[in-house]
This record gives structure tokens, sequence and C-alpha cells, in this order.
């Protein structure tokens, strides 16, 4: 991504943040019915003291709303955002390049068949007891509702917020002579934002199952895999790129795979 000049870097996309937020709930609501089925038994020993729709409005609206007002000060600063969204929305030049696209949903569906041959290694006897090995059984509509919650509510997270604030902080000390976060930093940046990624699904994983040194290692490291090819096409392409990579492997992982 080409960085921008002084003046875009002034004017914050308030429009973009509406475009942004809005997705992020919306997928959260998505992931409600997949959501409720997996913590079915959890529900029933602790039931919620509000509606689950309530929670996820309140809790949405806080987290994301933060992490689309962050993400995208801190993302112009160095050289990272949604440049195709922005050129739509602002009657801006769509970014030098063409078939991203393809690029984004071919690096995503390759990314989900590993996954999902991982899965169904003997590694992934560690999984036996969490959704992804389980969930041929859910209706298939709820399984894809869940695929927009990985493409827009995480990388918006991970990516758009996370990832801009550790390599924006990385940057202040290894930079370019622009002044810009050097590759080095990107790289770092990614690497351990992927890391985050993968430790971020223990929380769930430890509610359904014991955690086992084996467990927790197999899906720490796969979903490293796939979180560094977010980061690439984050830094490389655009927040565009990263979300539908991700949206690509969680078609793989959670409606095709379960099929076969």
């Amino acid at each position: 991504m080409e960085p921008r000049s002084a003046h875009e870097t002034q004017q914050y996309p308030w429009r973009l943040f509406v475009v942004l937020l809005a997705g992020a709930i919306l997928s959260a609501f998505a992931l409600i019915p997949y959501v409720s089925e997996v913590i079915r038994p959890i529900l029933a020993a602790h039931p919620l003291r509000l509606p689950l729709p309530v929670i996820v409005l309140i809790q949405g609206t806080i987290y994301f709303g933060g992490a689309v007002s962050l993400g995208l000060l801190l993302g112009r600063k160095i050289g990272l955002g949604a440049p195709y969204l922005e050129a739509w929305l602002y009657g801006k030049t769509r970014p030098a390049g063409r078939g991203w696209v393809w690029v984004s949903c071919l690096t995503g569906l390759a990314l989900g068949v590993v996954t999902v041959a991982v899965v169904r290694s003997p590694l992934g006897a560690a999984l036996a007891a969490l959704p992804v090995a389980t969930e041929a059984s859910m209706p298939l509509w709820k399984r894809f509702l869940a695929c927009f919650y990985g493409g827009l509510g995480e990388e918006i997270i991970m990516r758009l917020f996370l990832m801009s604030l550790v390599a924006w902080v990385l940057g202040k000390v290894w930079k370019t002579a622009s002044g810009l976060p050097s590759s080095g930093a990107f790289w770092v940046a990614n690497i351990v934002v992927a890391v985050a990624f993968g430790a971020g699904h223990l929380p769930l994983a430890a509610q359904l199952t014991p955690l086992t040194p084996l467990l927790v290692t197999t899906v720490i490291s796969v979903n490293a895999l796939v979180g560094v090819g977010f980061g690439y096409l984050y830094w490389k392409r655009g927040l565009e790129s990263a979300m539908l990579a991700h949206f690509s492997v969680d078609i793989v992982l959670h409606v095709l795979g379960p099929m076969f």
C-alpha cells in the first residue's frame, strides 16, 4: 500500500468508521446462532443475566467502536487501512493493481485446506472436543453465518486495530528514511498479532475441554499460521483483502469441510 498524503492523514474517515463499525456489529449478530449452540451446556449451568443479543450489541459497540476508531487513526499514520472501501466511499481512484479479490480468495481457500488437513491429521485429535471437530451436525446456515464474524469482526480487532498498533509502536524505533515502519517492523507485528490471534481462541476452548500442552500448541499454531497470511494481505493489499481471505478460510473450515 502507498503512504497517504499529509492532508489525507489529517482528515478522519468518519464514513469509513461507520461502515466498518456497522459491519462488525452485524457480524457479531450473525455469530449468535452458532455460538448459542456451541455454548448451550455452559448457558444451561450459568444462565446469562441479559439476552445474548443485548450483550452482543453493548459489547460489540464498545469493543468494535474502540477498535475501528483507533485502528483507522493508527493505520493512517503508517500507511495501512481499507483502500478499496475508502475509494468507494470518498470517490477516490481505486488503488493500482488488479486481481486482489482472486488473490485474497485463493489465499484463503489454500489456507483453509491446510487448516482442514491439520484438523483431520493426528495433531487434530487434540481438537476433538472443540466445535471445529464436531460442527458437522450443526445446521449449515448457522455455520455459514459464523463465517462473517471471522471475516469482519476478527479482522477489525486483530489486523485493523492490533496489528496497526504493534506496527506503529515498533515503527517508532524501527523505521525507514520516510518515517514509516520498516519491513522488519511489519513482519514482527504480523507474527506477534498472529500468535495473539491463536491464543485468543483458548478461552472458549478452556470452557469446553481441559487445556493440555498439545491442545494449546495446536490451537495457537494453526490459527497463527492463517493469521500470518491475513496480516500479510492487510499490510500489502489492505484490510478488505485480509477480510476476504479470512472469510474464505472459514467457508472451507466451517461450511465445506464438515460436508466431507
